[in-house]
């Protein structure tokens, strides 16, 4: 797995709303629900909202690890 700073050189500064989803692979209304908690940064630019892309990255960084079970059905 690449650093998070790696993908910090290939991402723009700022990403447009609309292609923040499909950049970023996080749903538009957690995108928006992280900005009204203070954790994702958006900035408005005329009537057009952008992302900022180091604030998505520090957000992601900060999410706790998932935890994976097995799945007891297929136990033998």
């Amino acid at each position: 797995m690449l650093p998070l700073n790696h993908l910090n050189r290939s991402l723009p500064a700022l990403v447009h709303m609309p292609k923040a989803p499909a950049t970023f692979g996080i749903p538009r209304s957690t995108i928006y629900r992280a900005a009204g908690e203070g954790h994702i940064e958006i900035k408005k630019i005329g009537r057009s909202a952008y992302v900022v892309s180091e604030s998505v990255l520090a957000f992601i960084a900060g999410l706790p690890k998932a935890t994976i079970r097995p799945d007891r059905s297929r136990a033998a």
